[in-house]
């Protein structure tokens, strides 16, 4: 199915989903964060107009800083490939790092060519003239737990990373997955996703869900390649009859707000 494109940069997430945006679409913007050497090219995913964002950062070897400092605002990066130093913690592909707004840490540092997703919860700086005890950063390597299959998705497994200042942070995977009867679910918050390797496929349910049973409405099909983004809003069913996966597909997720997963009734309401 083919899709209109809006550029995520011009669309306020808290009041409209994003769904399949590819990442090759979107206009790369140059990027610096006062306090820090060097410069990142970003394409915004999606961005709340309050503020907090989230951005597809390519990082030049050497960007950061050495200096002791914080962040004014929150800061999250899952690293896709290359790797950081993240005050003395290195982290690598499919890794996560998390510092929180304030947080002294003895500086943070890109050790390669790195591509990371970047979120931040408002426009930031690294702020060298704070004092303070050092802190570590929140940090879910992908190494650090086991996959788990989900029971009521058979061939979908997940891995946490972290329960980031946000929301949880896990990883999405599947083998050969095809939902051809099971059921919807939905959040209570939003969450969003980037597709790292193969494919899925994700039929979703427009309508919102309002109470025991999946009310009636459009239901939408979208094919997410590698590279794929999408911001859903809380109260949206999806991942129900029709989703699919190949032969082996790993996604990124994270919560804005409670992971909060309903199970919904498997059979599709009348249209």
């Amino acid at each position: 199915m083919s899709h209109s494109f809006a550029d995520p940069a011009l669309v306020d997430r808290r009041r409209r989903s994003l769904r399949a945006v590819a990442e090759g679409d979107l206009p790369s913007r140059t990027m610096t964060i006062a306090g820090c050497e060097g410069r990142i090219e970003a394409r915004i995913l999606s961005k709340d107009l309050s503020g907090p964002a989230t951005r597809l950062a390519r990082i030049q070897a050497g960007w950061g800083s050495a200096v002791v400092g914080a962040f004014t605002a929150d800061l999250e990066l899952f690293v896709i490939r290359g790797s950081l130093v993240v005050a003395g913690e290195r982290i690598g592909q499919y890794d996560y790092a998390a510092v929180e707004a304030g947080q002294v840490i003895g500086g943070i540092r890109a050790q390669s060519s790195t591509l990371a997703l970047m979120m931040t919860s408002a426009p930031v700086r690294y702020d060298t003239s704070v004092g303070g005890l050092l802190s570590e950063p929140l940090i879910g390597l992908a190494t650090g737990a086991p996959w788990e299959a989900v029971p009521e998705l058979p061939g979908r497994f997940v891995r946490t990373l972290a329960d980031g200042p946000n929301g949880g942070v896990w990883l999405a995977g599947a083998r050969e997955w095809s939902n051809d009867d099971g059921p919807w679910h939905v959040h209570d918050s939003a969450e969003e996703s980037f597709v790292l390797e193969g494919e899925f496929v994700v039929t979703e349910r427009l309508g919102r869900y309002a109470g025991s049973e999946l009310e009636a409405g459009k239901e939408e099909t979208y094919r997410l390649g590698p590279g794929t983004y999408t911001f859903r809003l809380g109260g949206r069913a999806h991942a129900g009859p029709g989703s699919s996966s190949s032969e082996l597909a790993i996604a990124l997720h994270r919560m804005l707000g409670s992971r909060t997963v309903d199970w919904l009734d498997t059979r599709r309401p009348d249209r």
